[in-house]
Parts: C-alpha cells; sequence; structure tokens
C-alpha cells in the first residue's frame, strides 16, 4: 500500500505542475485522498471488530420527543448537560439507532436502563410502541425485515457473511422500580417488555393500575364570574368544548373516552403478552385482576412472569466485565461469574464492551459523512476516467479498475450512483395547528416542490389540530404538490391532524395513536353579565346585525347565532366530504365514523381510517419501494437550523410556552377572561380535546399581546 500511496504522490505533483491530460491532477489527488478515507474506514472497523458491543439505551433520563428543540437554549443545554442530566432524544434518531444497531455486526446485545419511573417521558403510547417495534426487529434481526433504518436494512453495516449463520441478538432491560405515581399506565415497563430479558431490584415495585386520563370542567366557575360560553360544534362526540360548558362528563363524552381507554389498554396488554410470551391464562380478566391489586411486590411481578431476574445491582456492568477480563485477568473473570452464574445466564452474554447512545449516535452521523466524502471521491473519479483515457489507464494499473475503483459495490450501486440519487421527503407537523405552523409548512413543502429528485413526501403528524383555515392551507399544499403523499401518524393525528392527512397514497400509524375526531366547534364568550357586575356597561352602534358578533361584551342575538351556526354546517359538510372522497368512503358511511369521535389506531384500522400499521420508517420504506428506484435519501424538514439561524431566532422574543397540563390551561383560560385579554372571534376550530382546544386559543390571545 505505502509504494502505491508514493506513486500517486508522484503522480499527483507532476499532475499539479502540467495540465496536459485535463483533470488528472485532480484526480490522482482525489484518488489518494480516497485512499486515506478508506483507510480510516478500515482501520475503524478494526477497532470494533476487536470487541462485542452492547448498546446502552438510557431510558431513565430521556425525553423522547418528535423533534428536538431548534432554538439556541436548547442547543446550550445540550452542550452543557450532565452525564445523568435529562437528555432530549428524537424519535427517529432513536428507532434509527436501533435499526442500525440490529444490522452491526459489531453490537451483539441492548441495554435498556430504566429508573423509578420519575425521569422517563415521550409524547405517549405511540412513541413507546414505536420503540418496541425497533427492539423487536433488534430481537430478530438473524431475521429479514421490510422495516428497517430509512425502510431498509443498512448495508453499510452489514458486514456479515451472508452464507454464515445468523446469530440472535439479546436485548436486556434492568430498573430499580417500576412504579411512577404520575403514569399509572405504566409506559416504562410497557417499553421494558419488549427487552429479551427484563431485571429488577428485589425491593423495586411494579404499579399497573390501568390507562387513564382526566378532565377539568369549568362551567360552574364559569358562572361564578359571570360568564356564558356559547358552543357551535357538529358532533355529539366533540368534547373538547365541554370543560367550559359541562359540570361532568356527558354520556357521549364518557362513552368515546371509556372506548379509547379500553382499546388502549388491549392493545398494551396484548404486546406484552405476546413480547413476554405469557400464556393464554394470562387473559383480560387476569389482566383487569392485576390493575385492581394494586402494588405488585418484585416477587409478585416474577411470579407471573412480568419480570425474569431480581439481581440487587444492574449486573451488566460485572457480565461486560467477564468477558472483557478473560484474556487478560482469568481470576477476575471467574469471580465475577461466579457472583452471577446462579441467577443470570452468563454464558449466553457475548458482550465484552459498553458503548452509550450519545457515543453510537455520533457514529452514525460520523458514518455517514465518511459515505458521502466516498461518494463525491467516487464521483471525482468517474468524471475523471470519463474525461481521459490516459488516467483510466493509470488507475487500472494501480488496481482501481472501472467501474467501482476499488470502492465498495453495495455503496457504488445503492448511494454513489447519481441516477438512483432519489429522494423522499419528510415534512414534520407537530402540535396545534395554527397559522404559524401552516406558513412553516408551507415554506418547506415549497422547498420540496422545487426539488426534482424528491420523489414523494412523508408527512409526520402528531398534532390534535387547530384552525380550520391553517389545516385549509395544508391541505392544499400538499394536493399542489404533484408528488405522491404518504403520512405516518405519530401520538396524535386528529381532527384538523386528520383533516391535512385525508388526500395522503396511504397512510400509516400505531395501534394505540389517537385519530379521527372528524367534526368541528366554535366557542364565543361572553363577558357582559361579568362586566355589569362591576358596574360597567357597553353601548354599540353599528350598521348591521352581526357587527358584534365577536365581541367579548355584546350578548349574541338570534341572527348571529343562525350565522355560526350556518358557518359550522359549511364546514362539518366539507370535511367529511374531504374524508369521503380522500378515503374512498360513502358519505353516509362517513357520519357514523364522524361526529367528533375520536378512534385508536386499532379502532381506525377496522374503520379503513388508516391503511397500516407502522411507525416513520414503515413508511419511508413504503414510499421508497413503490415511489423511487428502490434506494433513496431522506431529507427532514424543516431543516435543521445552523447554529447562526439560532442565534437569530434566540434575538427575537419567542413566544410563552403553553403548558401540557389541563388545570393550569383552564387556569390561563379563565385569567384571560378575568382581565379582558381574550378577544377571540368565534374562529372554527379542529381539535381533539379541550387542552389542545385551550392552547390554540390562548396561543392566540399570546400572539395578540406579544
Amino acid at each position: 500500500m505505502s509504494g502505491i500511496l508514493s506513486v500517486l504522490r508522484r503522480l499527483s505533483s507532476v499532475a499539479k505542475t502540467s495540465f496536459a491530460i485535463v483533470g488528472l491532477g485532480t484526480s490522482v489527488y482525489a484518488a489518494k485522498e480516497l485512499h486515506g478515507i478508506t483507510n480510516a474506514a478500515s482501520r475503524s472497523n478494526d477497532d470494533n471488530n476487536r470487541k462485542k458491543n452492547i448498546l446502552v439505551l438510557p431510558f431513565h433520563r430521556m425525553k423522547i420527543v418528535e423533534q428536538k428543540k431548534q432554538s439556541l437554549s436548547s442547543f446550550i443545554d445540550r452542550l452543557s448537560s450532565k452525564e445523568d442530566g435529562i437528555m432530549e432524544v428524537g424519535i427517529q434518531e432513536l428507532v434509527d439507532a436501533i435499526h442500525a444497531a440490529a444490522s452491526d455486526p459489531n453490537v451483539v446485545a441492548l441495554h435498556g436502563t430504566f429508573g423509578s419511573g420519575f425521569k422517563f417521558q415521550c409524547g405517549g403510547y405511540a412513541h413507546v410502541e414505536e420503540i418496541r417495534n425497533a427492539i423487536r426487529l433488534f430481537n430478530e434481526s438473524h431475521r429479514r425485515h421490510y422495516e428497517g433504518q430509512h425502510g431498509t436494512l443498512d448495508k453499510a453495516n452489514c458486514d456479515q457473511d451472508e452464507n454464515a449463520k445468523p446469530v440472535k441478538k439479546m436485548s436486556y432491560a434492568f430498573a430499580d422500580s417500576f412504579d411512577s405515581p404520575v403514569d399509572p399506565g405504566n409506559k416504562e415497563y410497557f417499553l421494558a417488555s419488549a427487552f429479551s430479558q427484563v431485571n429488577m431490584q428485589p425491593r423495586g415495585n411494579m404499579q399497573f393500575f390501568g390507562v387513564s386520563m382526566s378532565n377539568v370542567f369549568l362551567s360552574d366557575a364559569f358562572k361564578k364570574y359571570g360568564i356564558k360560553a356559547h358552543v357551535f360544534k357538529h358532533g355529539q362526540y366533540k368534547n373538547a368544548p365541554n370543560s367550559i360548558t359541562e359540570s361532568g362528563y356527558t354520556k357521549a363524552h364518557y362513552e368515546n373516552s371509556k372506548a379509547i381507554l379500553d382499546s388502549i389498554n388491549e392493545s398494551v396488554h396484548t404486546m406484552i403478552s405476546q413480547s413476554r410470551n405469557l400464556p393464554k391464562s394470562f387473559d383480560s380478566k387476569v389482566w383487569k385482576a392485576v390493575h385492581n391489586y394494586g402494588t405488585m411486590t418484585a416477587d409478585n411481578a416474577q411470579e407471573i412472569k412480568l419480570i425474569d431476574n431480581l439481581p440487587k445491582v444492574n449486573p451488566v456492568f460485572d457480565l461486560v466485565k467477564i468477558n472483557a477480563c478473560k484474556e487478560e485477568d482469568d481470576t477476575q473473570s471467574n469471580t465475577l461469574r461466579e457472583k452471577w452464574i446462579s441467577l443470570l445466564d452468563v454464558d449466553n452474554f457475548k458482550a465484552d464492551k459498553l458503548i452509550s447512545f450519545s457515543d453510537y449516535s455520533a457514529k452514525m452521523k460520523k458514518e455517514k459523512r465518511q459515505r458521502r466524502q466516498r461518494g463525491l471521491m467516487y464521483d471525482k473519479v468517474q468524471y475523471a476516467v470519463s474525461r481521459s483515457t490516459a488516467f483510466e489507464t493509470i488507475v487500472d494499473l494501480l488496481g482501481f479498475g472501472a467501474p467501482y475503483f476499488n470502492f465498495d459495490k453495495d455503496e457504488v450501486d445503492n448511494w454513489f450512483s447519481k441516477d438512483k440519487k432519489d429522494k423522499i421527503a419528510v415534512v414534520y407537523i407537530t402540535g396545534g395547528i395554527d397559522d404559524k405552523t401552516a406558513k412553516n409548512v408551507v415554506r418547506a413543502l415549497q422547498q420540496v416542490k422545487n426539488d426534482k429528485k424528491i420523489k414523494c413526501v412523508v408527512l409526520r403528524v402528531d398534532s390534535p389540530g387547530g384552525g380550520v383555515t391553517a389545516s385549509e392551507t395544508i391541505l392544499e399544499e400538499c394536493k399542489d404538490l404533484g408528488r405522491p403523499v404518504v403520512c405516518s401518524f405519530s401520538n396524535l393525528a386528529a381532527s384538523g391532524g386528520y383533516y391535512i392527512s385525508a388526500f395522503s397514497d396511504r397512510i400509516f400509524a400505531q395501534r394505540t395513536t389517537l385519530t379521527g375526531s372528524i367534526g368541528v366547534f366554535g366557542i364565543k364568550l361572553d363577558a357582559s353579565e361579568a362586566a355589569r357586575r362591576h358596574g360597567v356597561e357597553f353601548g354599540y352602534i353599528s350598521s348591521g346585525e352581526h357587527a358584534q358578533t365577536f365581541s367579548l361584551f355584546h350578548p349574541l342575538n338570534d341572527a348571529m347565532k343562525a350565522n355560526l351556526t350556518r358557518n359550522m354546517d359549511r364546514v362539518y359538510q366539507y370535511f367529511k366530504q374531504l374524508v369521503s372522497e380522500g378515503r374512498n368512503i360513502p358519505l353516509a358511511e362517513v357520519e357514523t365514523l364522524a361526529q367528533g369521535r375520536v378512534w385508536t389506531g386499532e379502532q381506525a384500522k377496522e374503520n379503513d381510517l388508516i391503511d397500516e400499521f407502522g411507525g416513520i420508517n414503515h413508511a419511508i420504506a413504503y414510499a421508497t419501494a413503490k415511489y423511487t428506484s428502490g434506494v433513496a435519501e431522506v431529507e427532514i424538514y424543516p431543516k435543521p437550523l445552523s447554529l447562526k439561524e439560532k442565534l437569530t431566532k434566540a434575538s427575537k422574543m419567542e413566544m410563552t410556552n403553553i403548558s401540557d397540563e389541563p388545570l393550569l390551561n383552564s387556569q390561563l383560560l379563565l385569567k384571560s377572561v378575568q382581565d379582558g385579554s381574550l378577544l377571540t372571534p368565534c374562529s372554527v376550530v379542529l381539535s381533539m380535546d379541550e387542552t389542545s382546544a385551550t392552547k390554540t386559543i390562548i396561543k392566540e390571545v399570546c400572539e395578540r399581546l406579544r
């Protein structure tokens, strides 16, 4: 190799001073640099092959989000975060890392650490389900799967001999306790149960009190302060306004909420039973008994097969040392082996090195950059060969013959070839859909429209809905793309979130996703009585009956009520028509699915409101297989901000974050009414629940007060 590099250096030196051969100097220099890159990659692989890694996922301090925050403050927080601090992780980043580890021969096991349930955070059950599916793929990585990283198993990491017998990989979970007081449904254990083996401290507890939800009702408080809420809605199950119009659950509200909880609870029960390989006798009655039993001890949990072993400390560190010390210190290895042999299957634990999630994620990014560099080098060499037969002869003599020039054949065929560089655009729509959201999404879609290499758009929706105008803006921009659109639903894609997705070519969701809520409502608050109690009267002179419709201190007359009702009717009929045409469901049947009713993904699949179960990577896999040459580069929109953009954004005033707590949102709403700052018109809202509806209203107030 040193002789070849010496020849390349001399050729490069000559070429730099003589331009007799077009592009020779640049190309030879590129070839030399290429050897540096490939040698570095080779050394990296050699280093990895010396160890058998176990990838550690610290769920006890993870906050799982759709996308990492793009603000400067969040960037600084990540730089200064302590080793035991909260780690914000994007759901796709986490799933991609697990998928990459599944096809990486240098990762032989997975280890998830769980705390006492206080720090683990995620957006909802669908996030957990998506991570569980990735862990399942890891556990079965000795088989071939349709869904892998960005749609396929990463061939760049698959160095194993295809003729060799695949090795089954193991995954391990350890927790101090599974008894979070803030999560009676125990999402933490729901996630941990996907691992091959689940261990817990002997003094730990297990709590499965059941899935639940809570609602705040402010009707009596509004009456106390002299506030009257006029609600105009379509759909008996459109329960979002109930928080300010009712003093408790209506029959329809209770019915829909109970159906959602029962569906999610049964899905959780089914998935835990399958991953833990529980007997058929662990049926719904037993699951109900587990809920009603209360707090279980570690022994109780082990007795009913929810836990495998009860080690006093996390054994993974000792198990790694057993394998790492075999050659260097056989005595220490044997001592540790004796410590654990009676409790754990020590002999089948193969890992001899820990690799953190942060390090592995950084390694993935580095490999992606190196692959991009190799692709650029390949392009340069290919270009030089096409321009100069002399250069083609030289590289052939040096052993870099066309068409691969000593590059990896799979990389060339799947990643480097220019005619195969199709793209898939993933556009995120997260949170309430307001005018600001619509503008950002439209801007992203217009960028997509200008890139001819993008063959399909995957809309990643995690939204409870929002304003009808903003939702319509996004929908029409999607229809105007001239490209197929595939939707991936996360935790929520309801009301406005479903509205923007109705015309998609394919919709993917998890079983525990909340979707549907096909209905509309509007709220007009009348605080005239509150003002009157304080000795304040308002008088108006206008040229039309509707002029004071949106005034906070003017009661609605019959003409105003008729007008607002007509608006709700029009939007509701249009919403149903969209669903009928987009999903190819008869309009009469849509009415039975609509009325504002929220469905879980499991129920939505039965009613043809979605097409398939699966996460974001499943949607990307489908889009890649159907709409590209078979291999596609994935681009994220809105694109991550540069440091300069973060600094610019930080210099501007940012809107106050709205709380996720229903009680706090209700307090904020009530306060805004009391001080007269809520001058929101009765706009049509496509929202799933009172929390998101209140957020939308308060957000409009915050925008107005900025």
